[in-house]
C-alpha cells in the first residue's frame, strides 16, 4: 500500500478529540511568566524587544494589548506591566490601562511591580573619544528604590549605535563609566562630564526620533533574533524612548543652534592660520560643513572623522559639482579645517592633530570614492562655488 493510500484509510474505533486551538500568544505568555519573579529592569528589557519585534513586523501593538487585557492570567498582567514602561506614550498608556483592567479582576501582580512607582532622574554623564565622534551618554534614574542606568552609544550625524541597560552599581554611575573606559584602552578620553536631565535629553532624543522615522536597517532583524553578541539599538530603543522622554516636561523644546553660528565659524576659520592660498575655496568648504552642522543642530566646530566623512558624502559628493581644481585643493582644506576644530574645542593639540593625521587618508579616500559614484553624480544639482 502506498503512503498516499494508507494515509487516506479510515480509522476504526472511537472518534478522536478535536485538537485544542493554540493561542497565538502562547510563547509570549510563557516568556512573560518567567519574568514574574525577576526584576523590573529585566521586564523592561524584555518588553522593549517585544515592542521592537512588533514594530519590525508592522503588526502594531493594539491587537496584542487587547488580547492580553481579556486574559485572567498572571503572565498576561506581567506582560502588560512591562509593556507600560516602553515605547511611545500612547502605547504605554494603553498597556497601563489594560493592566489595571486585568488587575481589577484579582489577577496576581508580578513580584517586582510597585503601584505608583515612577522613574526619577538622578544623574547623567557624557564620555567621548578624543575627537568627539563616539559618545556615550549615561542616564541614571530611580524607581521603587532601585537605580538603573541606560548607556546610549551614539555618533554625531549617524545617530544611535547601541543601547545598554544596567543596574547602577552602589558606587554610582561614574564607577560604571570608569570601568568602561578602563576596559577599552584608547577608545575614550579619561574625562566624565556631568549633564543635566535636559542636556542628556538634547543629545539623545533626536537620535531616538530619527531611528523610528528612518525605519529598520539591514542589521535590525539580526539584532533581535541573532546571537547575544550582536548589539543593535533596536533591542532597547523602545526602553530608551520611555526613559529619555521622562527627563523633561511635555512642553520642553530642544534649544536650536542659531544660523548666525555658521557665519561666526566661517569667519573664525578664515582668520586662523589655515595656510590655504585660495581663500574663496576655503570659504566655500567651511560654509558647507558649518551650515550642515547647524542644520543638524550641532555646533559647527564639533567634528570628528566619522561625522566629517558623512557630511562630505551627503552634502558635497551627493549635492555639489566640484571642479578638478577645487578637488585638488580639498585635502589641504580638509586638513586645515580639522586642525582648526582641534583648537576651537580646546582639545589636546598634539594628540588630537595626530589622531586627525591618522584618520584623514581614510576620510578623503571615502569621499573620493563617493564623488566618483555615478549614482551620486546624477543627484548633484549645485555648485561648490
Amino acid at each position: 500500500m502506498s503512503p498516499q493510500s494508507k494515509s487516506r484509510k479510515k480509522k476504526q474505533g472511537k472518534v478522536g478529540r478535536r485538537p485544542e486551538k493554540q493561542s497565538p500568544y502562547g510563547a509570549l505568555l510563557e516568556s512573560a511568566a518567567a519574568l514574574r519573579s525577576e526584576s523590573w529592569l529585566l521586564a523592561d528589557a524584555w518588553a522593549s524587544e517585544l515592542y521592537a519585534t512588533l514594530w519590525l513586523a508592522g503588526s502594531g501593538h493594539t491587537p496584542m494589548i487587547d488580547a492580553l487585557a481579556a486574559m485572567d492570567d498572571p503572565a498576561a498582567l506581567t506582560a502588560l506591566r512591562a509593556l507600560s514602561g516602553v515605547g511611545d506614550e500612547e502605547t504605554r498608556a494603553a498597556a497601563a490601562a489594560a493592566a489595571e483592567t486585568v488587575a481589577a479582576r484579582g489577577v496576581a501582580e508580578p513580584s517586582w511591580y510597585v503601584a505608583g512607582a515612577s522613574l526619577e532622574f538622578r544623574e547623567a554623564f557624557l564620555v567621548t573619544n578624543l575627537l568627539g565622534d563616539v559618545e556615550v551618554v549615561a542616564i541614571t534614574q530611580e524607581r521603587a528604590s532601585a537605580r538603573e542606568t541606560v548607556l546610549f552609544m551614539r555618533q554625531p550625524v549617524l545617530g544611535a549605535t547601541a543601547i545598554e541597560l544596567f543596574a547602577t552599581p552602589d558606587e554610582g554611575t561614574t564607577a560604571l563609566l570608569e570601568d568602561m573606559i578602563a576596559s577599552t584602552p584608547d577608545a575614550f578620553r579619561d574625562l566624565i562630564t556631568p549633564l543635566s536631565a535636559a542636556e542628556a535629553f538634547d543629545r539623545v532624543w533626536p537620535d531616538i526620533e530619527q531611528f523610528w522615522e528612518d525605519g529598520p536597517d539591514e542589521e535590525a532583524e539580526e539584532g533581535l533574533i541573532g546571537s547575544e553578541d550582536v548589539r543593535h539599538p533596536i533591542q532597547l530603543i523602545a526602553l530608551a524612548d520611555a526613559r529619555v522622554s521622562a527627563l523633561v516636561p511635555d512642553d520642553y523644546e530642544i534649544p536650536v543652534v542659531s544660523p548666525e553660528r555658521t557665519d561666526e565659524v566661517v569667519e573664525a576659520f578664515l582668520a586662523s592660520e589655515h595656510g590655504i592660498a585660495d581663500v574663496e575655496a576655503a570659504r566655500s568648504f567651511t560654509r558647507v560643513v558649518a551650515s550642515a552642522a547647524v542644520e543638524q543642530n550641532r555646533d559647527p566646530v564639533v567634528y570628528g572623522p566619522a561625522s566629517l566623512t558623512a557630511v562630505l558624502i551627503l552634502n558635497v559628493a551627493a549635492r555639489l559639482h566640484v571642479s578638478d581644481e577645487d578637488l585638488a585643493l580639498l585635502p589641504d582644506i580638509v586638513r586645515a579645517w580639522a586642525y582648526f576644530t582641534v583648537d576651537a574645542r580646546d582639545l589636546p593639540r598634539d594628540e588630537a592633530r595626530a589622531a586627525w593625521d591618522e584618520e584623514l587618508p581614510t576620510v578623503l579616500a571615502e569621499f573620493s570614492e563617493a564623488y566618483a559614484d555615478p549614482e551620486l553624480a546624477a543627484e548633484r544639482d549645485g555648485q561648490f562655488r
